[in-house]
């Protein structure tokens, strides 16, 4: 049997640096776009999340696409 593979939607996420706790640990959010295409193109996708953490008064920390893959036989 062959292995199929179905791409399932993506969630984009976008980590924000909040500020430091009285201790010394970093203060973080993390902003989840769910249901993103699998189509949509990882350089596209990129561009978006730029684009929308330029509109945000915190630092970005990270930028992640978090996809999901279904497995299935042929």
């Amino acid at each position: 049997m062959a292995l199929v593979l179905n791409s399932l939607d993506s969630r984009l996420q976008i980590q924000f640096h909040l500020g430091v706790y009285e201790e010394g640990r970093e203060i973080t959010r993390t902003k989840s776009f769910n249901r993103i295409r699998s189509e949509a193109g990882d350089e596209d996708l990129y561009e978006v999340a730029a684009a929308l953490a330029g509109l945000q008064q915190h630092t970005v920390v990270a930028i992640r696409r978090n996809s999901n893959v279904e497995y299935g036989e042929e």
